[in-house]
């Protein structure tokens, strides 16, 4: 294994991650890519029962919106040793982590060998040098890299847009043993939101949390699960 400050080197010699497209189909087959089985993506329209019921079990939500660098006082707390939390490092890699966090907190979720492999050796790495983990895994950028859209020296987080400087940002949500935690990896750790129930019951939870954060970032909104 590799020391932090050899992690943090390799970090800064490492570019050669690409735009990769947000969309769902490209997201699901990504997760394929990546060896886990049995996980799809789906773009919800709505947070209601029924458009949850429609895309079958839930693990985790992805949250995209326009950042616009709003501050936000909400605590963060140390991740617990069931929570996987990485520090983002790379802006390109945003969406691929974000799946990263739902995926990786998720123990009912077939991993595959490599990413079972991955979640063990980083498990009691601190956010940042985790993050430094996904920014020098060959695995995950190949991966990511091979959904490269046609501009890939245009970070993922600034889509065409007419409006100039228009930046997304994409954040999860999961159930965690026993509570509901927004993971976000610009912020210093987790934010717990509260007790999640057992199930499906967290999505209860969940859904006030994000129509909340809707409402104080604006519009240019997205959700998958």
């Amino acid at each position: 294994s590799l020391p932090a400050a050899g992690l943090f080197r390799r970090a800064l010699m490492a570019s050669g991650w690409c735009t990769i497209e947000s969309d769902p189909g490209v997201f699901s087959e990504l997760i394929t890519e990546l060896g886990v089985k049995g996980v799809q993506v789906h773009e919800l329209w709505s947070l209601d029962k029924e458009s949850m019921a429609e895309v079958g079990p839930v693990h985790g939500l992805i949250f995209l919106f326009r950042w616009r660098g709003e501050k936000d006082d909400r605590a963060t707390v140390t991740p617990g040793p069931g929570v996987f939390f990485a520090s983002q490092m790379i802006p390109n890699a945003c969406a691929t982590q974000a799946i990263l966090s739902v995926l990786m907190n998720c123990p009912s979720i077939s991993l595959g060998e490599e990413m079972t492999a991955f979640k063990a050796f980083t498990k009691d790495f601190p956010p940042d040098v985790k993050g430094l983990a996904i920014s020098n895994s060959d695995l995950l950028r190949r991966v990511h890299n091979s959904f490269a859209r046609a501009e890939p020296t245009v970070s993922e987080e600034r889509r065409a847009s007419k409006e100039e400087d228009e930046v997304y940002h994409f954040i999860s949500y999961v159930p965690v043993d026993g509570k509901l935690y927004e993971l976000d990896g610009l912020k210093a750790g987790p934010i717990c939101l509260g007790d999640a129930s057992p199930g499906e019951a967290w999505l209860d939870a969940v859904t006030p949390a994000i129509q909340a954060r809707a409402r104080a970032l604006g519009s240019g909104l997205g959700l998958w699960g």
